[in-house]
């Protein structure tokens, strides 16, 4: 099943790699339909090779999780990508990486000046 078809995803696989990452990362950016995908996995390969194929992430929350953003081409939308790795833990949930479609406004990129406090 091709899963790259849907607008709204959210499944658990058992494993991701740091490539399979920056092929969705890539694939996303290009599809008009793209709304929101959300990936769970327990075990990943996921390192630091992720960030020469995608680059370093805009916020770093220690080694939990780390948050992107990625301006979709002739849109004024963003792809806010979130990698959440808990440590693991008895109780721990599971890894999920998140791709999502957002619009300017909520990004950190923009300031409205003509906003009155």
């Amino acid at each position: 099943m091709n899963i790259l078809h849907f607008t709204n995803l959210e499944i658990q696989v058992k494993t991701i790699s740091s490539e399979e990452v920056a092929y969705l990362k890539t694939y996303l950016l290009n599809s008009s339909k793209f709304q929101k995908f959300e990936l769970s996995f327990r075990e990943s390969t996921i390192d630091e090779y992720l960030y020469m194929l995608i680059g370093e992430p805009h916020r770093n929350f220690s080694d939990v999780k780390k948050v992107w953003y990625f301006r979709i081409a002739n849109t004024d939308d963003y792809m806010h990508i979130v990698l959440n790795t808990p440590e693991h833990t008895r109780n721990a949930k599971l890894k999920s990486i998140t791709f999502k479609r957002v619009a300017k406004e909520d990004t950190p990129f923009l300031i409205n000046r003509d906003r009155v406090n």
